[in-house]
């Protein structure tokens, strides 16, 4: 098959082209200037002859919230998508499938687990932009079979989340965050890119997805499980305050916690390779401490608010915060200026 990817070349989007690749799939990255330009025509072209495409557009969620970039958080998600359907509703002969990303922020910090039918969280911005997202998804031709992805939070030692959550675990402390209690919805890289190839595949799977470890894990027994593998000595509460004090609205994405279980793939027969974060930990880190100090083990990663350039396309997705001087920056506008569309 021939499979179009946003963000191809991002944290999820670099591994599922691997994946698919591996499976014998051709990927076709759709690449950021594509989406610059005023129109769909060079983007419609790109998707020509595509048999399935895969939307995980959205700048980044891990840095703070100011006003200036809750709006690129909503645009890079919100026009991207929208383009991205109007291209594909262009085409005479669509790809069969469009599976286009969300996140189990969906469903807020509500307690108890959700289900993919459940109702979003009201008065929460992350639902909000997520039904916004998923709504935009929605006005893709009806011919084209949908898979909304709901992700729980992505975990793998090399980007995203973990690096920074087991930095400590280097020296011997376990660093803990938000309530102990609250459940913690998580998936391995590779879980999550076998199950997107899988949905890909598979004709009856429709409609949201949630897309998670089936463990039901809470932040006390991750943290547990990840004190114990370490053999850490110490372990320190990072109280909310000081959370809502470094990231401000964004420390909810810690603070708040969500449980999604993945109805569909356990429905369906997925084979999780990381089904409890025991084993997540057990695969990915050695616990003999003769290689504490490796950085394959524990990787080393930017302060949050620096993360940035490494994490621009953290979470597999385009991010609308490329600056305006950068020579990509340039070379992006240059080819959207160009009255033929640019290989």
């Amino acid at each position: 098959m021939n499979v179009a990817i946003t963000g191809s070349g991002g944290f999820i989007g670099s591994h599922l082209s691997k994946r698919l690749e591996m499976f014998g799939h051709r990927v076709t990255p759709l690449r950021r200037y594509l989406f610059a330009q005023e129109g769909v025509d060079c983007l419609a072209q790109a998707l020509a002859g595509c048999h399935a495409v895969i939307n995980l557009a959205g700048a980044p969620i891990d840095r703070r919230w100011t006003d200036a970039y809750k709006r690129e958080l909503v645009e890079s998600r919100i026009m991207t998508t929208r383009k991205l359907v109007e291209a594909v509703n262009r085409l005479h002969e669509p790809p069969g499938v469009m599976i286009s990303a969300s996140a189990v922020g969906y469903y807020g910090s509500s307690g108890g687990c959700h289900g993919e039918l459940d109702d979003p969280e009201a008065d929460s911005f992350l639902a909000e932009l997520c039904v916004a997202w998923e709504k935009e998804a929605g006005l893709v031709n009806s011919s084209v079979r949908l898979v909304l992805t709901r992700f729980g939070v992505v975990l793998s030692p090399d980007g995203g989340a973990l690096p920074e959550m087991m930095r400590p675990a280097r020296f011997g402390v376990t660093a803990t965050a938000g309530n102990p209690d609250h459940l913690f919805s998580w998936v391995a890289l590779e879980d999550l890119a076998d199950a997107l190839v899988f949905i890909m595949g598979r004709q009856d799977i429709s409609g949201p997805v949630n897309v998670t470890a089936p463990e039901r894990t809470t932040n006390r027994e991750f943290y547990r499980a990840a004190a114990e593998h370490f053999h850490t000595r110490l372990s320190i509460r990072v109280p909310d305050a000081v959370l809502r004090l470094l990231m401000g609205e964004a420390s909810q994405v810690i603070t708040g916690g969500q449980c999604a279980v993945p109805e569909t793939l356990m429905r369906e027969g997925f084979t999780f390779q990381y089904p409890d974060i025991r084993t997540f930990l057990t695969k990915h880190f050695l616990s003999n401490h003769e290689h504490d100090t490796d950085h394959r083990y524990f990787p080393v990663s930017r302060p949050f608010r620096q993360n940035r350039s490494h994490a621009g396309f953290q979470s597999g997705t385009l991010s609308g915060g490329m600056a305006r001087n950068s020579p990509s920056g340039k070379l992006v506008r240059a080819r959207a200026q160009q009255g033929s569309c640019p290989v």
